[in-house]
């Protein structure tokens, strides 16, 4: 039967509005497929392992990045190098059993070669900040096996030349450690090219063909490359040796300073050898730290003594150790942190205990001085606030690093 004009032109637009909400229904099933895509996206958390791409699972929101470590207003942070802490936690335990106070700073080495743990670790990192512990790296361009392997000449090393890093042989490794750091979006301080005025690293001035002008140069370079990266939650740490070898114009403390938009803490290490080799005796500390103590404080920067120890040869260790404590409390009020090198060593010939348990009056000692009011266990006060604002969400961001070592 033959419809009527009005009657077939209703139906029509029936029809017709039938199919856009057909189509209107369809078109929000897609857009809520991909919000829920989007969504289930934005909850996956992407993280570094070894320069691949890691994606887990669940709410996920990556902290803030934290500013830097802060020193204390009066007072100084209490660290330690407890190997092979970070990598195996079981050493801070042990630490901890024997200190009356948590250490505020670790401080531990990593060599820019294949042969050691070059990569920054940020699952390690992380099981630190959950201890209220800063991380301190020390950073070395260079094969540590090598150096280990030839005591006689441990700076001879081409391929790590200044010139090198300054000409971006690095430059992938170095980008690649920078993304590491930032990932793990708290307080990290790098000590980079530590007691470069010495001549037993590749990254000396005076040594492996280098000098003090490619120092600051190669510092520089580095530096840069991670704010690139937007890796700013770096404190840069520059240390120097107690005395510069060889002795000299040309090989001054101040020949290797960056300047002060590269560098937020300045540094110094010293040991007190006693008679543990041929060719040392025993000192108290102001013997060697006192000149490279006034040019540090000259800086204005915040100064972390970031290794000290003593032997027990040839002299009272535990003596040493109440009067090295002492001195940083009383004599250099610039120091805001102090990191005791807690290691048992073999090396030029004779035997190094550096360990504050090397005997029971050593152990009292070190007990007894870091009791003091003046020295701050964990937590730093930086680490502290940025924990704090830390969300769940953000713990489950921190949580999803996957280890390296």
């Amino acid at each position: 039967m033959r419809k009527g004009v009005s009657q077939a032109r209703f139906e029509g637009r029936a029809i017709a509005t039938s199919i856009l909400v057909v189509a209107l229904l369809c078109l929000a099933v897609a857009v809520a497929g991909c919000g829920a895509a989007l969504q289930n996206k934005a909850k996956t958390t992407l993280s570094t392992d070894r320069g691949s791409s890691v994606l887990r699972p669940g709410v996920s929101v990556p902290p803030d990045l934290a500013g830097l470590v802060v020193p204390p207003a009066s007072g100084a942070y209490i660290g330690v190098y407890q190997p092979p802490a970070p990598f195996a936690l079981s050493a801070l335990d042990t630490y901890n059993a024997i200190s009356n106070k948590p250490p505020a700073i670790l401080m531990w080495y990593q060599p820019w070669s294949k042969t050691g743990p070059a990569d920054f670790d940020p699952a390690a990192v992380v099981a630190l900040y959950e201890r209220d512990i800063v991380p301190m790296v020390t950073w070395e361009p260079w094969d540590a096996t090598l150096g280990a392997s030839a005591p006689a000449d441990p700076a001879n090393q081409p391929a790590y030349r200044l010139a090198n890093i300054i000409n971006g042989n690095f430059d992938p490794y170095i980008h690649k450690f920078a993304k590491s750091v930032k990932a793990v979006r708290g307080p990290v301080m790098i000590r980079l090219m530590h007691e470069m005025n010495g001549n037993w690293y590749p990254w000396s001035g005076t040594a492996n063909g280098n000098t003090p002008a490619e120092f600051v140069v190669a510092w520089r370079h580095v530096h840069d490359i991670f704010v690139a990266e937007g890796a700013t939650n770096v404190t840069w740490v520059w240390s120097i040796n107690h005395e510069s070898v060889p002795v000299g114009a040309g090989n001054a403390f101040a020949d290797y300073y960056p300047g002060d938009q590269y560098v937020d803490w300045v540094s110094i290490s010293g040991f007190n050898w006693g008679t543990s080799t041929s060719t040392t005796s025993w000192h108290p500390l102001n013997f060697w730290y006192q000149k490279p103590m006034a040019y540090l404080q000259s800086t204005g920067k915040p100064i972390i003594v970031s290794e000290f120890g003593s032997v027990e040869n040839g002299g009272d260790k535990a003596n040493w150790i109440r009067d090295a404590y002492g001195q940083f409390e009383t004599t250099y009020p610039g120091v805001k942190g102090v990191v005791y090198y807690d290691k048992l060593e073999y090396s030029h010939g004779g035997m190094q205990d550096w360990r504050v348990t090397s005997t029971p009056a050593s152990l009292r000692a070190f007990q007894a001085s870091v009791a003091s009011p003046y020295f701050l266990p964990a937590p730093a006060y930086t680490l502290a606030a940025w924990k704090s604002s830390l969300t769940t969400a953000n713990w489950v961001y921190l949580r999803s690093l996957r280890p390296l070592y």
